[in-house]
């Protein structure tokens, strides 16, 4: 039999979340709110945006930082942490056989040139070749080689800078293996991005013939540092070539040497300062870095007191750009 309640009775309130909150009351109002207001962030927004980076991506990070058994990153992160940190470096991995050399080298003159990758001369194993192998970058995907201008002559181990819109080799060894003087230029004409053809600069060339020399473009021309001369010895010379108001290439200067004779060694320029990196020396190689500092002469007055000062300074002593030693 029922019993019926009396007006006595307490009325006995439903509970929700395991008992834990009334399910009349604010609070698990609350909680239903907020759950709903992260799945219709989800359906309306999150999920549609992942929707579409599925579609025209080969991988997708669901931006998730809980843990997870599935590992979204890209797999070309291969070890790094689920996300990489900011500025990782992603591992090395080789390249698809499309993007291999034409020919096997060793010793060549590498740069950019504009949008193109130039690798310049080298050897092949056994003797200076003349060839140049050029792979354009389009939305930062490298293509395959081709072979553009051949040099004039075959040259191993030689500089390759760009200055302006020529790229200059300089110097490197001949087909002998003998070390030479010459500059030669590569051409782009402006207005159609076709490479010339690689011919000698004109009342130019170094005072002394050199190959494994660092060479390296600064804004007003270019510094070439090192290298082995013509009785194969490393030497510590430093020579310049400026440019004039036309952007010709002037006479290479003498500036102050480095203080330890290298060849084959890494280049850089970081802000006023030209720094080399290892390199060969009569007793092998070496682990010297070496810095020069670059000076110039202002081209604009400064508006800053500082700036003022240190220009009228230089305006005093009639400096150019030049390398020196090392602070």
């Amino acid at each position: 039999m029922t019993q019926a309640l009396t007006s006595g009775s307490p009325v006995r309130r439903r509970r929700a979340l395991m008992g834990l909150l009334d399910a009349d009351g604010w609070t698990w109002a609350s909680v239903k709110a907020t759950i709903w207001f992260v799945i219709l962030i989800f359906m309306l927004a999150y999920i549609p945006d992942r929707a579409y980076y599925f579609t025209v991506n080969r991988t997708l990070e669901l931006g998730l930082l809980a843990w997870s058994p599935v590992n979204f990153c890209p797999a070309e992160n291969k070890t790094l942490p689920c996300p990489a940190p900011v500025g990782a470096v992603v591992p090395w991995e080789p390249s698809p056989p499309e993007l291999g050399l034409p020919g096997p080298r060793t010793h060549a003159a590498v740069g950019q040139f504009g949008s193109r990758l130039l690798v310049v001369g080298g050897s092949d194993g056994s003797a200076a070749t003349t060839t140049t192998y050029i792979a354009d970058l389009k939305k930062g995907a490298l293509q395959p080689w081709s072979e553009g201008p051949a040099l004039p002559e075959a040259r191993s181990g030689a500089s390759l800078v760009i200055v302006g819109s020529a790229a200059y080799l300089v110097g490197g060894s001949d087909v002998d293996g003998k070390p030479t003087d010459t500059v030669w230029m590569l051409p782009v004409d402006i207005d159609t991005a076709e490479l010339g053809a690689w011919e000698a600069v004109e009342g130019l060339s170094l005072p002394e013939a050199r190959t494994g020399a660092s060479g390296q473009a600064v804004a007003d021309g270019f510094v070439l540092l090192g290298g082995r001369g013509p009785d194969g010895a490393p030497t510590s010379t430093v020579w310049k070539s400026t440019t004039d108001a036309k952007g010709v290439l002037g006479q290479f200067e003498v500036q102050a040497p480095m203080i330890v004779p290298v060849a084959d060694a890494s280049v850089a320029q970081i802000g006023d300062f030209v720094w080399l990196y290892g390199g060969s020396s009569l007793d092998g190689p070496v682990g010297a870095v070496q810095r020069g500092t670059l000076e110039a002469r202002p081209v604009l007055e400064s508006i800053c007191i500082r700036g003022l000062h240190r220009e009228r300074r230089a305006l005093r002593g009639g400096r150019h750009r030049r390398i020196r030693h090392p602070e």
